[in-house]
C-alpha cells in the first residue's frame, strides 16, 4: 500500500518542495511513484516494509489515480477500485459518493478533471500550504514546505487540551486542512462542495426498531463482506468489553471472516476479561496486550527517542509522543504481513454520544457538556476560556452548515451530526491519519451511509445502547450473549439500571457539567505526577512555547502534558 501523498503545483516554491521531500524521507518514507500532469506533479510514498504499492496506483494514457489508505468502490478494492472509479469519473464527470467507502486520501486525473480528496468524513487528513501550491497527507511535510512556521495559538491550545485542533486551522499557522466534504480541484485552482445539501437526510425516521436494525445491519453486512473479499484471512480486529468492537466482530463473523483478535489491558482489566469470553464463544484466537508491561521493557525515551517518535506519528498525535515503544510496536504488529487492522471507533453514531436529552441546544452547550474537562485557571489569558468556548462553538456551527449567529440553536439532528462531523472528523481522524502511515487501517462502522442511517433512528432507541445491542445480536447471537463492561449482555439489551443511569446523565444541565467535572477532579485528586513534570522539563529546559498560553501545572491529565511536550519537541527539533 501507499502511506503518504504529496502534490506540488506549478508556480509553487521549488525549494519548499525539496524541503518537504526531505521531511518525508526523514519520516522513513520512500518514493513509490510520481505522476505528472500539465499543472504539477504528485509523489506517492511508501515504506520499505510495505509491499505491493502497485495495488494503490493506476496509470494509463487516459488518466491516473493513486490513494493512501484502504478504498472500496462499487465493491472493488485497491487497483480495481481505482480503475473503475477513474473510468466512471471520466465518463460522467462526477463522484458516486454512495459507492465510495474506506478511509483514504485520493488523487485522480482523468485528463479533464484533476482532483485531490479524502473519504466523505475526512478521516485521512489532507494538509494545504499557505500559498495553495503544496498538499500532503503529512503535516510535517507541509510545515517543512513553508519553512519557519509558527504555532497557531488557538489551535495549539485545543490540541493540548483536547487531543486535536477542532477547525481547519492546524497547530502550525498557515498549514490548514482540506475542509470536510470538499474536493481540491487543481484545474480550477479551487475547491468545491461534494455535499451541497450537507450530510442531513431527507428520508423519514424509521417506523420501528426492527426496521432500523434491518437497514443498518444490511449496510454493515456489505462493509464486512467488502473487507472479507479484500483481505482474505488477513483481518485483525480490536476487541474490548464495549459495544463498538463487539459490533465489528459480529459483522465479520456474519460475513464468514474469522479475524485475529487483540485487546489492550492488564490481566485484571475488565476489557480483557470480557474479550476472553467473547473470543471463546466464537472460537477465535485472542492476544491480550499489556502496553504498560511492554513499555517497562523499553528504555525511558530521551530527547532523540522523542524526536523519532514525533517523526513516526507525524508530529502531533492525540496521545502525545512520549511512547517508550509499545504504541509504535503494536501499530506495526497489527498491520504486518499485509493485514488490515479494524477498530470500532465511530460506532457511537448508534448511541447518544453526548448524553443529552432530545431537544435543541446552543453550540456552547455542547462545548460545556463535552469539551470542558479542565480548570478555567489553566488559561494564561483572563479571557482565554471565553475565547476557547466561542471558537469551538463557531466551528461546530460551521461544520453543520449554520451561520455565525451566536444565539442560533442546533436542532437535535444537528446535535447528532456533531459526533461524526465534529468529534470524529477532527479527533478520530487524527488517529486514523497516523495509522495509515504504517499499514492498512479502517474504522468501518462510521461512513457516509451509516451516518445517514443513524440519523433516521429516533434518539429514544439509541439511549443506553438499546439500538447497538440489537445490532450486535442481529449479526451474531453468540457474541451478543456474552457479558459486557456495561453491566448487561447485548442479547438482552439494557435493563432498568442502565436506562436509569442514562436518564440521570442526560438530566444534568449543560451549564452545570463543567462544575460536575471539576468536583470529580477534586474528589479524585487528579494531578500530574511530579516525576513526570520534572522529567519533561529536564529534557527540554527553559521556557516552552505553550507556557505563555497555558499554565501547564494546572493540567490534570498526563496525556495533555505529553501533548505540550510534543509541541515543544516538534518546534525545537523538527521545524
Amino acid at each position: 500500500m501507499l502511506n503518504a501523498l504529496s502534490v506540488f503545483l506549478v508556480g509553487g516554491d521549488s525549494d519548499g518542495q525539496t524541503r518537504a521531500a526531505r521531511s518525508l524521507e526523514r519520516q522513513r518514507f520512500i518514493r513509490a511513484t510520481q505522476i505528472e500532469w500539465n499543472g504539477g506533479s504528485v509523489v506517492a510514498w511508501g515504506h520499505p516494509e510495505q509491499r505491493r504499492v502497485e495495488d494503490c496506483v493506476v496509470q494509463s494514457p487516459l488518466g491516473a489515480a493513486c490513494c493512501v489508505g484502504p478504498l472500496w468502490f462499487r465493491g472493488y478494492f485497491g487497483r480495481q477500485a481505482l480503475a473503475s472509479l477513474l473510468d466512471e469519473v471520466r465518463a460522467t464527470g462526477r463522484l458516486e459518493e454512495g459507492s465510495l467507502r474506506g478511509n483514504f486520501a485520493l488523487f485522480l486525473d482523468t485528463g479533464e478533471q484533476t482532483w485531490l480528496l479524502n473519504d466523505a468524513l475526512g478521516f485521512i487528513r489532507i494538509y494545504t500550504s499557505a500559498d495553495g501550491c503544496f498538499f500532503s497527507t503529512s503535516w510535517l511535510a507541509v510545515c517543512a514546505y513553508g519553512q519557519r512556521v509558527e504555532p497557531d495559538a488557538a489551535s495549539a491550545i485545543e490540541y493540548v487540551l483536547l487531543g486535536a485542533a477542532h477547525s481547519c486551522q492546524s497547530v502550525a499557522r498557515g498549514v490548514d486542512l482540506l475542509p470536510l466534504g470538499r474536493v481540491q480541484d487543481f484545474r480550477r485552482r479551487s475547491t468545491w462542495q461534494r455535499f451541497p445539501r450537507g450530510f442531513e437526510v431527507q428520508a423519514p425516521e424509521f417506523h420501528s426498531l426492527d426496521e432500523a436494525v434491518e437497514a443498518i445491519t444490511g449496510h454493515l453486512r456489505t462493509t464486512s463482506s467488502e473487507v472479507a473479499s479484500a483481505f482474505p484471512g488477513r483481518v485483525n480486529a480490536a476487541l474490548s468489553g464495549g459495544f463498538d468492537s463487539r459490533l465489528i466482530v459480529a459483522g465479520l463473523l456474519d460475513a464468514g471472516v474469522r479475524p485475529r483478535l487483540f485487546v489492550y489491558g492488564d490481566a485484571d482489566s475488565a476489557d480483557v476479561a470480557a474479550a476472553r469470553t467473547v473470543a471463546a464463544a466464537a472460537d477465535l484466537a485472542l492476544e491480550a496486550i499489556d502496553k504498560r508491561a511492554m513499555n517497562r521493557g523499553f528504555p525511558m525515551p530521551d530527547i532523540e527517542a522523542l524526536e523519532q517518535s514525533a517523526l513516526f506519528f507525524d508530529g502531533l498525535p492525540s496521545d502525545g509522543i512520549d511512547d517508550p515503544g509499545a504504541d509504535r510496536h503494536t501499530r506495526l504488529q497489527q498491520t504486518a504481513d499485509g493485514r488490515i487492522a479494524l477498530n470500532g471507533g465511530g460506532g457511537e453514531i448508534f448511541r447518544n454520544f453526548f448524553h443529552l436529552p432530545n431537544r435543541a441546544f446552543a453550540a456552547r452547550d455542547i462545548v460545556r457538556t463535552f469539551y470542558r474537562g479542565f480548570s478555567r485557571s489553566v488559561f494564561r489569558d483572563p479571557d482565554g476560556l471565553a475565547s476557547y468556548e466561542a471558537r469551538l462553538a463557531a466551528s461546530m456551527r460551521n461544520i453543520v452548515g449554520m451561520s455565525e449567529v451566536g444565539s442560533e440553536r442546533l436542532s437535535r439532528e444537528q446535535v447528532e451530526l456533531l459526533y461524526p462531523l465534529f468529534r470524529c472528523h477532527y479527533w478520530m481522524g487524527l488517529n486514523n491519519s497516523v495509522a495509515v502511515r504504517h499499514g492498512n487501517y479502517a474504522t468501518p462502522l462510521v461512513d457516509l451511509e451509516s451516518v445517514r442511517l443513524a440519523l433516521r433512528v429516533p434518539l429514544r432507541w439509541k439511549n443506553a445502547g438499546a439500538l447497538e445491542s440489537r445490532l450486535v445480536a442481529a449479526l451474531h447471537l453468540a457474541v451478543a450473549a456474552q457479558p459486557s463492561t456495561y453491566g448487561f449482555r447485548f442479547d438482552a439489551g439494557p435493563g432498568w439500571k442502565a436506562r436509569l443511569a442514562e436518564w440521570t446523565t442526560c438530566a444534568r444541565p449543560a451549564r452545570l457539567r463543567p462544575l460536575i467535572n471539576a468536583t470529580r477532579r477534586s474528589l479524585q485528586n487528579m494531578r500530574i505526577a511530579p516525576a513526570v513534570w520534572q522529567r519533561y522539563r529536564a529534557l527540554l529546559p527553559g521556557e516552552w512555547r505553550m507556557d505563555s498560553l497555558l499554565d501547564l501545572i494546572q493540567l490534570t491529565d498526563e496525556r495533555a502534558l505529553g501533548r505540550a511536550l510534543a509541541v515543544e519537541v516538534v518546534w525545537r527539533r523538527l521545524l
